[in-house]
C-alpha cells in the first residue's frame, strides 16, 4: 500500500523481567521474583534453584587474592578495561576450552551480544604437550615456563593489556591449587618417557567432607596408568596424558568443572558441586 494509507501498528511491546534483587533467605543468592517457587508468596519468596530452600549448605567461597579483587572493584583505567573484557581475559587463563558452536547470524546490526548456541555445550581438556610444531594453549600454559607463558599469551591476545596478565598470571601461579597439581602431574609424566600411552587420572578423594568443597592437594593424584583407557577409570575423572592424547570431554559432574574453565571467579581452584555433596 502506499505510505499514507498503511495501517498502523502498534511497536511490540518490550517484556522486562524486573530487578534480580530477590535475595534467599536462606543463602543469600539473588533471584528474579517470577523464580519463586509456585509454593511461596511473594511476600515470602521461597526459591529451589540455589539451596533448594537451605536443604543444601554451601559455604561462602573466600575472597581473590587482593590484586585481583583489586581489578573487580576499583575505578582505574586498568580495572575498567579488565571488566569490560573480562571475558577474553577468562579465556586466556581457563585450563579448558569451551566445546561450542557459536552462531553469530544473531549478532548482525546494532544492538548487545547474544550468546546463542547450536548443540551441546562443553569443557574440554588437551594433552600437557602440544602436538609438534603447534603452539602452548590453555593447561599447556600453566606447566611451561612463566615468561614464556606470558609471551604467548600476550601473542595471542594483543589487543589486552599485558600488565594486567601478568598480574592474573602471577595470582593464579600462586593461589590456583590446580596450578601445582597439573606441574605436579607433568612432572611425573616426563619421568616415564619409554611408556607411550601414559596418562594420570585425576581423582577427588570420596572421603573428604563434600560440603566443604575442599581444595585438592597433590596426593589425590591417582597411580600412573599405562593404557589408553584405563581400566576401571571413572568416566567422571579426568585423565591427563603428556601429550598425543586425544580432547576429552571434561564431566560437569567433576568438582573442578567450574574452576579449571572459570579461573578468575574461582581463583584458589575452589571445588563446586558434586554427586556427594549432602542435605543438611
Amino acid at each position: 500500500l502506499p505510505k499514507a494509507r498503511r495501517p498502523y501498528r502498534d511497536p511490540p511491546a518490550r517484556h522486562d523481567l524486573g530487578s534480580m534483587d530477590v535475595a534467599c533467605t536462606f543463602c543469600g543468592a539473588l533471584h528474579w521474583l517470577a523464580e519463586r517457587l509456585t509454593s511461596s508468596s511473594a511476600r515470602n519468596p521461597m526459591f529451589g534453584g540455589c539451596c533448594n530452600s537451605g536443604k543444601v549448605h554451601v559455604p561462602a567461597p573466600p575472597d581473590p587474592p587482593d590484586p585481583l579483587k583489586q581489578l573487580f572493584v576499583q575505578d582505574t583505567v586498568q580495572a575498567r578495561e579488565f571488566r569490560n573484557n573480562i571475558r577474553q581475559y577468562n579465556s586466556v587463563f581457563a585450563f579448558t576450552s569451551l566445546g561450542v558452536q557459536i552462531d553469530d547470524s544473531v549478532n548482525r546490526g546494532p544492538g548487545p551480544y547474544v550468546f546463542r548456541i547450536h548443540g551441546e555445550l562443553c569443557h574440554r581438556s588437551g594433552s600437557l604437550d602440544p602436538p609438534s610444531g603447534q603452539p602452548r594453549s590453555y593447561a599447556q600454559l600453566f606447566v611451561y615456563d612463566a615468561q614464556a607463558a606470558l609471551a604467548e599469551r600476550v601473542r595471542r591476545n594483543g589487543s589486552r593489556r599485558e600488565d594486567t596478565m601478568a598480574l592474573i598470571q602471577g595470582v593464579l601461579n600462586d593461589s590456583h591449587r590446580y596450578v601445582n597439581l597439573y606441574k605436579h602431574a607433568y612432572e611425573t609424566l616426563q619421568e616415564h618417557p619409554d611408556v607411550e600411552q601414559v596418562s594420570l587420572r585425576l581423582v577427588v578423594d570420596n572421603e573428604r567432607d563434600q560440603r566443604r568443597y575442599n581444595l585438592p592437594t597433590a596426593d589425590e593424584i591417582a597411580v600412573l596408568l599405562p593404557t589408553q583407557q584405563p581400566e576401571g577409570a571413572d568416566r567422571r575423572d579426568i585423565i591427563l596424558r603428556k601429550r598425543d592424547g586425544p580432547l576429552q570431554h571434561v564431566s560437569e559432574c567433576h568438582p573442578a568443572y567450574a574452576c579449571l574453565q572459570y579461573t578468575l571467579l574461582f581463583p584458589h581452584g575452589e571445588h563446586g558441586w558434586t554427586f556427594n555433596l549432602p542435605l543438611r
